[in-house]
């Protein structure tokens, strides 16, 4: 496989899944893309044969977790520096409001995060990043009966966090709006 098939496959579920490992998806994106390049370049060093989907997967989590570590350092030792810049400077480079989201899709996605890992890894990875199951199955070493089983779990603690006003399938529509 060339790497743009494998960056076809693999894209969705990997930013899923470091956005799942608390990056925001900004950083997510940078960072699975920078994962794919060096997983690419040092795929000799991949145990196994790399240009099997399976394997290659595996290898992709690792160095996209690697890369997630290091990220999250520096992001500490950013927050630990303080520097500090005149008002009327910030002012200039200040972006426009954003526009408010719903009041659903704020309580939404505070459900989200209040999910166990292994759910909420499978929801963002499966419905933020319109990843199919078995791709996340792979991703994640696990069979697609158990993401289906973690996705039909969190849909219903979702459900249930929300008051039982919304049906599973509007979770999921509310879920790709994210």
């Amino acid at each position: 496989m060339n790497l743009t098939q494998l960056i076809e496959l693999y894209r969705g579920p990997l930013v899923g899944l470091i956005a799942s490992w608390g990056a925001p998806w900004g950083d997510a994106k940078e960072i699975a893309q920078d994962s794919f390049a060096e997983a690419y370049l040092k795929r000799e060093s991949c145990r196994g044969d790399w240009e099997q989907p399976e394997v290659f997967g595996v290898w992709l989590r690792g160095v996209a977790r690697n890369r997630h570590r290091n990220w999250a350092r520096s992001r500490k030792r950013r927050r630990n520096h303080i520097t500090s810049v005149e008002p009327t400077v910030l002012e200039s480079v200040a972006a426009p409001p954003e526009t408010k989201p719903s009041p659903e899709l704020e309580q939404l996605r505070a459900a989200i995060e209040q999910l166990p890992t292994r759910q909420r890894q499978v929801i963002l990875m499966h419905y933020l990043e319109e990843t199919s199951v078995k791709e996340v199955a792979i991703l994640l070493e696990i069979s697609a009966k158990t993401v289906e089983g973690r996705l039909y779990q969190a849909r219903r603690a979702l459900r249930r966090m929300l008051d039982g006003k919304v049906s599973s399938t509007q979770i999921g529509r509310m879920l790709l709006c994210l």
